[in-house]
């Protein structure tokens, strides 16, 4: 059992070894430092007595195959990127290893080859997705922790900065967004109209269906999007509760919808696109045909279909919508999201917010003063 005891000025932690020999450390300040770790040290000791030696010299790739891959309770996007990152970036340098032998100093160096190396797209990682990455291997080794596998996770030692703020959303121009519309055949112009006159995300684009659009009432209802895997047409279920929602159909989009479907018909289940064969368009095509078209345009590597969400957005706070109503059109489950993505488009709010406080205090003076003379 954990206990202390007061050595001198100093406590000692003791506790019971596996093999039921007793073990003691001092040098602790209180009583409460030392039987802390005295009950980690026990713990500890528990834990290498349950674990079996061939579980110890498991490798990282059984590991996730067997035991972290099937038990992850995710949408099946978030696992098959997942699966990209760890085959792309964690199994060439970790997977043939065994997860007890890898220690911090592995994953510095590690950490330090994402950050110089360039990746198969002849492109350095950003800070932020060798952060994502990391992240990614310390789940791992924290599951593998947890049930056992291994004694310690090291990733716990490493020091890790705060990385740099990704660059700011910068929207289109009109001009822009004219140009990208032409840049397409007409049967897939819409896209671009679509995107920019709703902010959808581009999956809750491509999966929008006839039935989704009310002329009357001059809504349209968000509940679906189309997936991004050929075995099913729409994701099971939104991303949150927010997700779901009904928004505008603004009059221009809906003559140029309806000359749309005049023109080339309605796709597979009623989607207003489809691709060349007349099947369903899924994302990785359209994306690839956006970033063929913008690339001519200025547009830079990364920025892809969501440009259009982010110049809806511009164009709304230039219209002095506010936040909490761009917050519902977009389906943010919070502010703080909308503002972290899109603060920065807001004007100086602080200034003008001090502007406004010194008019209306001047106008109400003024007022009073001009009652008093009039009483």
């Amino acid at each position: 059992m954990a206990y202390a005891r007061l050595r001198g000025k100093k406590w000692s932690a003791r506790w019971t070894t596996r093999l039921g020999l007793p073990a003691e450390k001092g040098g602790f300040s209180s009583k409460k430092e030392a039987i802390i770790f005295a009950e980690e040290q026990e713990a500890l000791e528990r834990r290498e007595k349950l674990t079996r030696p061939s579980e110890l010299n498991m490798s990282m790739n059984f590991y996730v195959e067997n035991h972290w891959g099937p038990s992850l309770d995710v949408a099946k996007q978030t696992k098959h990127d997942y699966q990209l990152q760890y085959n792309s970036h964690i199994a060439p340098y970790f997977g043939n290893r065994s997860m007890a032998s890898i220690k911090p100093e592995d994953i510095q160096k590690w950490r330090v080859e994402l950050k110089t190396k360039p990746a198969t797209t002849g492109y350095q990682l950003s800070a932020n997705t060798v952060e994502k990455i990391t992240n990614l291997l310390g789940a791992i080794l924290k599951d593998a922790h947890a049930n056992d596998r291994i004694h310690q996770n090291p990733m716990l030692k490493i020091k890790r900065k705060k990385p740099k703020q990704e660059r700011k959303v910068v929207p289109l121009s009109l001009e822009t967004v004219q140009k990208l519309a032409a840049g397409f055949a007409p049967r897939w112009q819409i896209l671009i109209w679509i995107g920019f006159f709703t902010g959808l995300r581009p999956s809750e684009v491509l999966g929008l269906t006839w039935d989704r659009l009310d002329f009357e009432n001059q809504t349209i209802k968000v509940d679906r999007q189309l997936s991004r895997f050929s075995d099913k047409i729409f994701e099971d279920h939104l991303k949150t509760a927010k997700t779901y929602r009904t928004i505008p159909f603004p009059v221009g989009l809906q003559t140029l919808i309806t000359d749309h479907v005049n023109r080339f018909g309605l796709g597979p289940h009623g989607l207003l696109m489809q691709n060349r064969s007349g099947k369903i368009w899924r994302y990785k095509d359209a994306g690839a045909m956006f970033r063929e078209v913008a690339r001519p345009l200025g547009l830079e590597k990364g920025d892809g279909l969501h440009q259009l969400r982010h110049t809806f957005v511009s164009v709304l706070i230039n219209l002095n919508v506010n936040a909490k109503q761009i917050q519902e059109w977009l389906g943010h489950e919070s502010i703080l999201e909308t503002m972290d993505r899109y603060g920065h488009l807001f004007p100086n709010s602080l200034m003008q917010a001090s502007n406004l406080l010194d008019n209306h205090v001047i106008e109400n003076l003024n007022h009073n003063q001009n009652r008093k003379m009039l009483a």
